[in-house]
């Protein structure tokens, strides 16, 4: 079948899609509460930290280097140096910010330890199955506040409008497959995880710079495979596709329509760090960081907006494509697509 004497559908536009998403919430600006709300319990709310554990952990790595080379030695005092920075910084309220489905927030990565009101409560937890129980129970809560949140936004970029009733039907529909994928997810990385941790130890041994390029090269290679999954929460959101199916459906587009979904999540990658770049240059014991949260809270949700956007534009472009019989053909033909 020669494609050129067939009239396509036009391909979905990237910078339309995030005009689109951004519109959608500047008429939707109750969205913000909810990034705004999970960043303002990390700023200015009490601290669980696990102290005590990680101080265990220090000792005993102290006890190790005096058993190993010099060499080795050098690379674990800079260990325990992350772990002390660790030990100040973890927040176990941080498991709020769940992935791949979760409210985004700024003071996530930031951690801070310090808010205009001035120090927080810390409360150090010592029993290692408390501090595990209470992660995963945060980790649940951000999840399902999370599903609350797609939800919305997603009625707001596609109908214009938010039907809260509908959004409370569906909850606990696409939490719970938010959940599962979330497994998937972990199970996913758990094992890259482990593979490269194995291959990292094993050429550590002979050699401590070879050992750090490959832990260099898990974390790229991690980096590339997410990719094609950044789309795997939007068919339980968009198609009512069960986790597993929204998995495949997010690999199966991002191969159908790999330039352009690149370039997207590419875009959306630029924007949201590059502007965190700005949102972090507030001091974390000022209120000017309360206009970065907010900045923040604008840009993460208008570009999760724009990914809905797109995602139904670019499913309705293969969608097209394929009952015309094209699809393979233009992914094959690009050169003549061009024309």
């Amino acid at each position: 079948m020669n494609i050129n004497k067939i009239t396509l559908p036009p391909p979905p536009n990237v910078l339309k899609s995030i005009r689109i998403g951004f519109d959608a919430i500047t008429k939707h600006l109750v969205l913000l509460l909810f990034p705004l709300s999970v960043d303002l319990v990390l700023w200015l709310g009490p601290h669980l930290q696990i102290r005590s554990l990680i101080q265990g952990i220090i000792e005993e790595m102290n006890d190790i280097s005096q058993m190993l080379p010099a060499d080795y030695s050098n690379v674990i005092e800079a260990s325990q140096e992350i772990w002390k920075l660790a030990a100040e910084k973890i927040n176990l309220l941080v498991a709020l910010r769940s992935l791949p489905v979760g409210v985004f927030s700024l003071l996530a990565s930031v951690l801070p330890v310090e808010n205009p009101l001035g120090k927080p409560l810390f409360w150090d937890v010592t029993n290692l199955g408390t501090a595990f129980s209470l992660t995963l129970v945060f980790f649940l809560v951000g999840l399902v506040l999370g599903g609350l949140y797609f939800s919305a936004v997603r009625q707001a970029a596609i109908f214009d409008d938010v039907n809260w009733h509908a959004v409370l039907r569906e909850w606990p529909r696409v939490s719970w497959q938010s959940l599962v994928l979330s497994l998937l997810w972990l199970t996913f990385f758990t094992a890259i995880l482990i593979a490269g941790s194995c291959v990292a130890t094993g050429i550590t041994i002979f050699s401590i710079s070879l050992g750090q390029m490959v832990i260099v090269l898990v974390g790229v290679v991690s980096f590339w495979l997410v990719f094609p999954l950044f789309f795997s929460p939007h068919g339980i959101y968009s198609r009512g596709e069960k986790a597993w199916k929204s998995l495949l459906t997010s690999i199966k587009l991002t191969n159908l329509t790999f330039m352009k979904t690149s370039l997207f999540i590419l875009l959306a990658i630029l924007i949201n760090q590059g502007l965190n770049m700005v949102w972090q240059i507030a001091p974390e014991d000022s209120w000017l960081m309360l206009i970065s949260i907010l900045g923040h809270a604008f840009i993460t949700t208008g570009m999760l907006s724009a990914s809905f956007v797109y995602y139904q534009d670019v499913n309705r472009w293969v969608d097209e494509l394929q009952a015309l019989g094209v699809a393979r053909q233009i992914i094959d033909e690009k050169p003549t697509l061009e024309k």
